[in-house]
């Protein structure tokens, strides 16, 4: 059985709706893919290094993609280059960097209780990860909402115009109805086995 990988945004956890959701569907149908969700710590560059860990532990040859939530689609992009693996980008933040400038500081994950520091250090970690040379964005199938209150859909769907896109209009960053998608994330792995 083939392996995916969610790995979730920005304060948030494996407990997150969108993760449960995710899996749950999976589960639902036995013998096609088995979803794991990524639990990493805050420091970006700890972050993909416990998400590489984890992608060696499932074994390479056995995991279809990512799929990634803000952050996580950001982290998703990354690994797309690097392991050469099908991404869904869910409401991605392409320039975390920036977005989270305003995040440095002691925070509270909102599922967890846990209180982390963001630095500026974590800024930096973010940009070396950024990837502007896309590996095949016929293999990166962005799913996003115009109504994203945190970040504007439209410097995705430019950036990420060459990939299978899903726009739905209206809608919010935590991506609403996100059920609805499910079955065509489930059509894209499929089809990029």
């Amino acid at each position: 059985m083939k392996s995916l990988l969610y790995i979730h945004g920005f304060n948030s956890a494996p407990q997150s709706h969108k993760a449960q959701l995710t899996k749950a569907y999976f589960e639902a149908k036995p013998n096609e893919f088995e979803v794991h969700i990524a639990e990493f710590p805050p420091e970006p560059a700890n972050a993909i290094a416990s998400i590489k860990s984890l992608v060696n532990e499932i074994g390479e040859h056995r995991l279809a993609g990512f799929i990634g939530s803000s952050l996580g689609g950001y982290y998703s992009l990354y690994l797309h280059a690097f392991f050469g693996k099908p991404s869904v980008l869910i409401n991605p933040a392409l320039r975390p960097y920036d977005l989270l400038e305003d995040y440095i500081g002691v925070n509270e994950n909102m599922y967890t209780g846990e209180r982390y520091e963001v630095t500026a250090e974590h800024m930096q970690q973010l940009r070396e990860l950024d990837r502007s040379d896309l590996a095949d964005a016929s293999q990166l199938f962005l799913i996003t909402q115009t109504g994203d209150e945190v970040l504007d859909y439209s410097d995705a769907t430019t950036r990420l115009s060459r990939a299978k896109l899903w726009i739905d209009f209206g809608g919010d960053h935590a991506f609403v109805d996100y059920e609805r998608v499910l079955p065509s994330i489930e059509h894209f792995f499929c089809n990029s086995l």
